[in-house]
């Protein structure tokens, strides 16, 4: 058992699912940060009481519990973790990942799990090293300007999308963003999609945290496979800064 896991293991049982609220849980997400950040031969952070700190770029990274939920007694629990970054201008970017479990635990630091596998990559990548091999780097023009885009693989429950469709989604970010009006810092775009028993049951997309209507509603209109048992996708990418 990793020392990570261990910690977390320790906090869910002092402080039991049924009372883990928003604001608990620091400590012990950051403490996964950090071992993250050591495993990729990383060094140039401080870890601090509020979280990591980057001095060469002025960033902080930082997360916690956002909510806990023991969904049926004793067999099945779900955990989701708000992280965020911090830029030295005050400008913060959240992002809330879940996670689910037999054990609380497990929920837990499955939501970490979630975060590192198909968030932080992407965002590591555009801040400390534009040759991380751990995501896919593509130049996507925003308003006739070529900017750097870091994509994680594709996240899935249940029956995965196909690859084909999964390229004419990103397609259409890429088309959608080449007329859109964010500015020249660092963005990040998430996509989560629930279909079941043939039908959409949730389609998401938040820009840096918040939703958008006008990619929720360009990104429905298109013709999604619809498989009859379950399927949850998630694509997570960010916008370098110029």
């Amino acid at each position: 058992m990793s020392s990570t896991r261990h910690l977390l293991i320790c906090f869910l049982l002092l402080v039991g699912v049924s009372s883990a609220t928003a604001g608990q849980g620091a400590e012990y997400v950051n403490s996964y940060f950090e071992l993250w950040l050591k495993d990729h031969r990383f060094s140039d952070f401080e870890k601090r009481r509020n979280g990591i700190f980057f001095p060469s770029k002025g960033v902080l990274l930082d997360g916690e519990i956002n909510e806990a939920k023991e969904l049926k007694p004793g067999q099945l629990y779900s955990v989701e973790s708000r992280i965020s970054v911090t830029f030295k201008n005050g400008r913060r970017l959240d992002d809330f990942v879940a996670g689910a479990g037999t054990k609380a635990d497990e929920a837990f630091y499955e939501s970490l799990q979630n975060f590192c596998l198909t968030t932080l990559h992407p965002i590591y990548a555009e801040l400390f090293d534009h040759s991380d091999p751990h995501v896919r780097k593509q130049w996507w023009s925003v308003r006739g300007v070529q900017r750097r885009v870091f994509l994680s693989e594709w996240g899935h429950r249940g029956s995965p999308i196909p690859e084909p469709f999964q390229k004419e989604v990103e397609a259409a970010f890429a088309r959608e963003l080449a007329i859109s009006q964010v500015s020249k810092e660092i963005h990040w775009v998430k996509l989560v999609v629930l279909i079941d028993q043939g039908r959409m049951k949730q389609l998401v997309v938040t820009v840096d945290g918040e939703r958008s209507e006008s990619l929720i509603k360009k990104l429905a209109s298109l013709a999604w496979p619809m498989p009859k048992d379950f399927s949850m996708a998630k694509l997570f990418f960010v916008v370098g800064e110029v």
